[in-house]
């Protein structure tokens, strides 16, 4: 199987959530994984923020950095080339998603593999995805 996440998707293995048990089954199982290079900065200041409000100290936030470094090199990452820049801002408008959403969408769309799982907690793309025929897993409602 080869894993698509997204942010809400690799966040959950950095620091505890509700959905950390089943996004680490998701990294166990996965053949490959793979997301956007833009989920970096969102992993980044999704840490950032939950240092902010309390969610983390600032030794879980060293924690939860030191850990996107150890598990960054076994992602393979999908650039935000021209191609997937360009979808993305079509199905911003087609599917409603906004922004960060709409370049998930299309990187996973890259990957063109019937194999391919996408992975996240919002709806709004986990749907956008189903109705381009990727197979979807929302973390949320997996158990």
């Amino acid at each position: 199987m080869i894993a698509y996440l997204d942010t809400s998707a690799l966040v959950p293995l950095l620091v505890a959530e509700p959905t950390s048990g089943v996004c680490r089954r998701v990294w166990a199982d996965a053949d490959r994984i793979v997301t956007s290079r833009l989920t970096y900065v969102e992993a980044g200041a999704a840490l950032a923020m939950a240092e902010r409000q309390g969610r983390v100290t600032a030794a879980g936030y060293g924690a939860a950095w030191s850990n996107l470094s150890q598990i960054w090199p076994d992602v393979d990452v999908v650039e935000v080339t021209a191609e997937v820049a360009a979808n993305a801002t079509a199905f911003a408008r087609s599917r409603s998603l906004r922004g960060y959403d709409a370049v998930h969408c299309a990187s996973a769309m890259v990957l063109d593999d019937p194999e391919c799982v996408a992975v996240a907690g919002d709806s709004k793309l986990l749907a956008a995805w189903h109705s381009l025929g990727v197979a979807v897993l929302d973390v949320n409602r997996a158990d």
